[in-house]
């Protein structure tokens, strides 16, 4: 479900702490007090969530996993409907079970932002948004030593500049808030790691999506990413272009799937990568034409494993060249032929092979 027009009514903010030792837990700071942003600082807060979750974000979706009373989930389902009181005390609950999920001392500290709002059209929905800012410094003077508030200033430096960029972002957005008691039903959820994204192309770190959100990869992931590639393969054998670039975007394809180091597949990074720029909205809109996603899912190859290591040729007249993908990307270059040597108008493929014949049958 795509988050627009988004209107956040409460944040709070707490400090959480990096553990001296992994079996020794620091207890986070609370603030008492919520957040108010003037217009600027809110218009730069919002527009920094949407970077991290919107629809053209790298987020992901993930399935709620644990239901428990004290798991996440269920405390994220006591925000959407929690008074002031109580929205300040669970959204402190939840810097709690962040600091029960750091369970490495490695893992650095920072603040915890718990927010609520509304989005889409009318009736409005609700979510909960969830940023950890993974900040080292310049925030415990900021702190009121009375009142143990977090300010503005605090919050403006931790999430509005462009200094800190390593953050956590998750949003739980509620979409069946009547229709069923199941916690993974009722709501839908994004996640996105800034700093695990731009590394190693997982969706997130473990520790954040799993111990902490108490969520998981949708099973369904294995089978959307089969579709994907299915329809991107049908969407290159019908656009107008020459073998050897239809080769090319096969070759591009099946190394997007299996060779790249990501756990994520963005069909929008995909076509910009490797599209001319007039077939990538076509090819957006052929997606969203056959109901599979535009922005960011899982990626799971099980499904297509075998497809991704063999690359085939066909022609008409019977003749078949088949190849492991990898050796066929290298080894083997196609090349279409419009016109014999007699100058007439021919369709004939052009097959070079770099290597030499060692048998023949």
């Amino acid at each position: 479900m795509a988050l627009i027009k988004i209107k956040i009514d409460k944040i709070m903010i707490h400090q959480v702490h990096q553990r001296e030792a992994s079996e020794t837990r620091i207890k986070p700071t609370r603030s008492n007090e919520f957040i108010k942003f003037d217009k600027e600082a809110m218009e730069t807060f919002e527009s920094r969530f949407i970077n991290a979750v919107g629809s053209n974000s790298k987020a992901v979706e993930m399935d709620i996993v644990n239901q428990d009373k004290s798991d996440l989930p269920s405390i994220i389902d006591k925000l959407s409907t929690a008074n002031d009181k109580d929205f300040k005390d669970l959204s402190y609950d939840v810097a709690e079970r962040l600091t029960f999920a750091q369970q490495r001392k490695s893992i650095p500290g920072g603040i915890i932002v718990v927010f609520r709002g509304t989005f889409g059209g009318i009736p409005a929905k609700t979510f909960i948004g969830l940023m950890k800012a993974e900040v080292y410094s310049a925030y415990e003077k900021k702190m009121n030593k009375l009142t143990q508030e977090i300010t503005l200033r605090l919050v403006h430096e931790a999430l509005l500049t462009p200094a800190t960029k390593l953050y956590k972002t998750a949003v739980f957005m509620l979409t069946k808030p009547n229709e069923t008691k199941s916690l993974k039903e009722k709501w839908d959820v994004l996640v996105s790691d800034s700093q695990i994204s731009q590394t190693d192309g997982k969706a997130a770190a473990k520790y954040f999506y799993s111990t902490f959100l108490g969520c998981g990869y949708p099973e369904s992931s294995a089978r959307t990413t089969k579709e994907f590639f299915e329809a991107t393969a049908k969407f290159l054998n019908q656009l107008d272009i020459t073998e050897e670039k239809r080769n090319d975007l096969r070759n591009a394809l099946v190394s997007y799937l299996k060779y790249e180091n990501t756990d994520i597949i963005n069909p929008k990074d995909f076509a910009n990568r490797y599209f001319e720029l007039e077939d990538r909205d076509t090819f957006s809109d052929y997606l969203e034409d056959i109901g599979l996603p535009t922005n960011s899912f899982t990626k799971d190859i099980r499904h297509i494993e075998s497809k991704l290591k063999t690359r085939k040729l066909s022609f008409s007249k019977n003749v078949k060249i088949t190849a492991p993908s990898d050796v066929f990307k290298n080894y083997i270059s196609i090349e279409s032929i419009k016109k014999d040597s007699n100058e007439m108008s021919v369709n004939w493929t052009k097959v070079i092979i770099k290597d030499k014949i060692i048998s023949q049958e």
